[in-house]
């Protein structure tokens, strides 16, 4: 059964996982990576070269495959599972929860390419990765206007506007609080009220730092990441009085720990839609975002 962890948590953790997870790394010790273990807690495989992770190839894949099929040969004959297709994240970018909640979908991705006006050339953006910024049902509306006019403005709560922190990781989970957050600003615009729909529009910034730990062997270090949002459009219901969709395009630039602090160009959108969109990206009954 494929389980992933959490590196800075499954090492402290002192509970029967956290001695599962020590035990297996005093076997075949490493930072981070893919380890084969039998029920017994027997390391029967282990991959750990991650360095060709982003390649568009697939080289991380079929090394890693390669590494864990001789794991797979020791344990024996292996029946496969029988389990029926599901959406493991259900609410992910769609939706509203029970509770209110919603969960906004983030998306990072290295942009390696000054000219984005064409197709970039391969190798040029980095592998993605997923994240999600939950908002509470006290948190979501700050999203919406309160009073729906044309030219209308709102500021996003502060503490709302912090919630957006995921999307400034571009890979590792690296920013991992609102505390972390330097400084933020999110606002919301009316551009136009039609057919029972109020068109909205966003602008705003987010950056923040982090200080690294002992945990992380980065104690007395730091990194930080900041992104621009360069257009935001969102629609919401007169008559419901909710928002209906909503997508965010960020960019960023990353700094990492010294002395790989050069400024790294990344790309963010953050999307949700209050019903799931049709193949070619339209909600169905929605007027397009403007």
């Amino acid at each position: 059964m494929p389980v992933a962890l959490n590196l800075y948590k499954i090492r402290e953790d002192k509970s029967v996982a956290g001695d599962f997870f020590r035990s297996v790394q005093k076997q075949k010790p490493n930072y981070q990576g893919l380890w084969l273990v039998s029920p017994e807690g027997k390391v029967l495989a282990a991959h750990q070269d991650m360095s060709s992770m982003a390649d568009p190839g697939g080289q991380w894949a079929r090394t890693a495959l390669a590494d864990l099929e001789g794991g797979l040969k020791v344990f024996g004959p292996v029946t496969p599972r029988q389990v029926g297709r599901f959406q493991a994240l259900p609410h992910r970018g769609v939706g509203t929860q029970p509770d209110g909640r919603v969960t906004l979908a983030v998306t990072d991705r290295w942009v390696f390419v000054k000219d984005l006006s064409r197709d970039p050339p391969p190798g040029s953006l980095g592998a993605t990765v997923l994240d999600s910024i939950t908002l509470t049902a006290e948190q979501w509306p700050g999203l919406a206007p309160a009073h729906v006019q044309a030219a209308n403005q709102w500021t996003v709560p502060e503490a709302t506007a912090r919630k957006f922190f995921p999307l400034l990781s571009t890979g590792d989970t690296v920013f991992r609080d609102v505390k972390e957050v330097t400084s933020v600003r999110l606002m919301g615009r009316v551009e136009k009220v039609e057919g029972g729909f109020a068109h909205l529009a966003y602008e705003g910034a987010i950056a923040a730092t982090h200080w690294g730990t002992k945990n992380e062997g980065k104690e007395g270090k730091w990194c930080s990441s900041a992104a621009k949002l360069l257009g935001g459009v969102g629609v919401y219901e007169l008559k419901s009085g909710k928002m209906l969709t909503l997508k965010l395009v960020f960019d960023g630039r990353f700094r990492n720990y010294a002395p790989y602090d050069a400024p790294a160009p990344f790309g963010a959108v953050v999307e949700w839609s209050q019903e799931p969109a049709k193949r070619q990206g339209i909600v169905a009954g929605l007027p397009t975002p403007r």
